[in-house]
């Protein structure tokens, strides 16, 4: 019988690495109290150099480089585990040394991913709220009937939207992706530059960045209620293939907004509506346009029933089935899996200040609001093509 030999731990190195990710974790709560600091030496500084060489590198290969790392520390994790658990069943070392050393291993990874997490993207945490930064006057209450108006120019822009896709009302079935997939993306990368300006901060829309990618693991995002993911570790803006058409683009046009520095969801949220606003690409713009009317019409119908309902039957017969077919998609989905990735992204979210965690999403509403408001009240750029009257 062989004798239990004991490996060594590393202690010292492993809890450096700990220590560390602690360290940079207290100092993005404590460079929150300093926004002027991080806008200027961060984000409008390392951040977006830093981001966009990472983006740029990882963009050159066709496939997520970033699934392949996350795959990568789970299987370090796995193998480790699995070689302590073989070395104690042999007798080769104690049960006791094996899980101390496999605590301290996932302990020291972990302290390195969360200090990269930071220095590479996450110190966009600690920046002021997008409507602070651009000196929006905060919309306590907002109006009703600011929010009707809105919702019925969103609806009509979206029939027009899909008019010009398909030169019909209704296609008579759910919008396809279209044959070239990549025309989406340099639609949104052109629009970047007039929608930033539109926005008040056109030096986000200067600076290249590299491709977003479709996850070779969609099925499992959508299992856990996953539109996308932004990736700090590559750069990455990666979007779930499987969605229907009309959600693809805003989810990549949101993710895309994190990759420039758009940490918050609900900022993400409206600065990927407003470029997709911006696009040539009618699809794009009526993903766009469809995600602002879920925003609008949610918050009218939760005050007024009735008036959300009308707008809600001004959609064109094509828009109505898209938008049933998105529903009946995540009508699928729904289960353990979505409501566990909820409550983990909702612990993520408020870790890091996001107040509310995964009900900032809908927050977009009020910069939306905001927006509208800088803009003399109104959301939506001149229509290309406009849709026929309904017949009567």
């Amino acid at each position: 019988m062989r004798r239990s030999t004991d490996r060594p731990l590393h202690f010292r190195r492993r809890l450096i690495a700990m220590g560390l990710g602690v360290a940079t974790f207290a100092l993005s709560r404590i460079l929150a109290a300093f926004p002027d600091v991080v806008e200027t030496l961060y984000a409008g500084g390392l951040a977006p150099v830093v981001v966009a060489a990472l983006s740029r590198a990882s963009g050159a290969v066709p496939f997520s480089v970033g699934e392949w790392v996350l795959l990568a520390f789970v299987g370090r994790q796995v193998f480790g585990a699995a070689r302590g658990l073989r070395a104690v069943a042999r007798k080769r070392r104690g049960l006791g040394n094996a899980v101390a050393a496999g605590a301290l291993r996932l302990g020291s990874d972990l302290g390195v991913v969360v200090t990269l997490f930071y220095v590479l993207w996450g110190f966009h945490y600690a920046r002021a709220p997008l409507g602070a930064r651009l000196g929006w006057p905060e919309i306590a209450e907002p109006d009703v009937e600011a929010i009707e108006k809105l919702a019925a120019e969103m609806v009509v822009a979206g029939n027009d939207a899909y008019f010009e896709l398909h030169g019909v009302r209704d296609l008579g079935v759910p919008t396809p992706m279209p044959d070239e997939p990549s025309t989406m993306e340099r639609s949104i990368d052109a629009a970047w530059p007039e929608g930033a300006r539109a926005i008040g901060m056109p030096e986000v829309g200067d600076r290249r960045y590299g491709r977003a990618k479709r996850a070779c693991s969609s099925r499992l995002l959508s299992l856990l209620y996953l539109g996308g993911f932004y990736m700090p570790f590559t750069g990455e803006p990666t979007v779930n293939g499987s969605m229907p058409a009309i959600a693809q683009p805003h989810a990549m046009a949101h993710e895309k907004a994190h990759q420039r520095g758009s940490a918050s969801e609900d900022e993400a949220n409206f600065v990927g509506f407003v470029i997709g606003s911006f696009a040539d690409d009618a699809l794009v713009r009526y993903s766009a346009y469809r995600f602002a009317q879920g925003q609008l019409l949610g918050a009218l119908r939760s005050v007024d029933r009735e008036r959300a309902k009308a707008l809600i039957e001004m959609r064109s017969p094509g828009v109505r089935r898209d938008i049933d077919d998105e529903r009946a998609f995540w009508a699928g989905y729904e289960g353990p899996g979505a409501r566990v990735a909820e409550r983990v992204n909702d612990a993520y979210l408020k870790s890091n200040r996001v107040a509310g965690g995964t009900a900032s999403y809908d927050r977009s509403l009020v910069l939306m609001l905001e927006y509208a408001r800088s803009r003399g009240g109104t959301l939506a750029e001149v229509p290309r093509t406009r849709a026929p009257d309904p017949p009567p």
